[in-house]
């Protein structure tokens, strides 16, 4: 793995991560880990046509550093556009879970807007949400790996309709227990509505779900803080940020908020420059709890091995890794590991 673009010089030797049996995956998106194959199944299925000038070769994968985090988002211009079929949101599971299951993870955390998925099926959001549960979990059991759901809302001016929107969905199917935690995404220039932070706090109060904010990705530090004090956060997606701050880091520390690090991703977003070293060290000198994960491992044609390896290669040893199955029940959003 030496030289490949978006991994750090030294990883091919820490690929020795092979012999980590047992991993906790916390931040992956659904979407992000369909294998390529898969997606073309489904699309010539489901008669799915490209979007003018994609070419599904050049820009479904991300396999080298990005010129911005919106060019690495290229290919959720075809990912929003399936399925169209109930059996074929079950299809996109089972290749999902058999992927992370190659990669010995035995619990994961799916994250997904599930929303888009009530204009494709032309279906309520709570069917939309009780087919995303039956699919993930068939396929979870099939493969041998617990799973959790955490629904995702982007930022923008309809965030907060939309996360009532999810919220009234997973009350309506009674408050299933595979849902387990809140999830903010999109550009962290966005604005979002002002009343939002109070419904995620509301929503951790009532239902007791974990809450995880992607923060500090593109490099305002401020974000991660907000994330804390305003969104009460369990967990901070990427917070790269943050490991300019020292301030911020001793605040992490002293509340326990685990940071949710993806180390292929951050190299390919630009999110941590290739001349500049990972924040992994500030983390771990400043007492910050973090987890290794994986983002959008089928857009960077890798998986979770890979990232423990690039891990290992921005300084981690094979004890943080050992450790890392641990530390990932411990901070994870689903019960009964403690």
């Amino acid at each position: 793995m030496q030289g490949e673009p978006g991994i750090p010089d030294g990883a091919d030797e820490a690929h020795s991560t092979a012999f980590v049996h047992d991993r906790g995956e916390l931040h992956v998106h659904l979407n992000g880990a369909i294998p390529a194959p898969t997606i073309r199944e489904i699309m010539a299925d489901e008669a799915t046509v490209l979007p003018s000038g994609f070419d599904f070769a050049r820009d479904m994968v991300r396999p080298a550093p990005c010129q911005s985090l919106a060019d690495y988002l290229t290919p959720w211009q075809v990912l929003r556009l399936f399925p169209k079929k109930r059996q074929n949101l079950g299809r996109l599971a089972h290749a999902v879970a058999a992927s992370l299951a190659e990669n010995s993870v035995r619990f994961v955390e799916l994250r997904s807007s599930v929303l888009y998925l009530t204009g494709l099926q032309s279906c309520s959001p709570a069917d939309a949400l009780e087919r995303l549960i039956e699919s993930t979990g068939e396929a979870a059991r099939h493969h041998g790996i617990r799973r959790g759901l955490i629904l995702t809302v982007t930022r923008g001016d309809y965030a907060a309709s939309n996360l009532a929107t999810l919220l009234q969905a997973y009350k309506d199917l009674d408050e299933p227990k595979d849902v387990v935690g809140l999830d903010l995404a999109g550009d962290e220039e966005t604005a979002y509505p002002l009343e939002l932070p109070a419904l995620f706090r509301e929503a951790k109060d009532r239902f007791g779900l974990g809450i995880t904010i992607h923060a500090g990705e593109t490099g305002r530090a401020e974000n991660v803080r907000s994330a804390v004090e305003l969104f009460h956060a369990d967990r901070i997606g990427h917070g790269t940020a943050a490991g300019r701050d020292q301030e911020l880091l001793d605040l992490l520390s002293a509340k326990g908020i685990c940071v949710e690090v993806c180390p292929i991703s951050n190299r390919l977003t630009g999110a941590v420059p290739r001349n500049e070293a990972h924040p992994l060290q500030e983390f771990r000198r400043h007492g910050v709890p973090f987890v290794i994960c994986s983002d959008n491992p089928a857009i960077h044609q890798r998986g979770l091995s890979d990232d423990q390896a690039a891990a290992m290669a921005e300084g981690l040893s094979i004890g943080d890794m050992l450790r890392q199955y641990e530390v990932a029940k411990r901070y994870s959003f689903m019960k009964g590991f403690n």
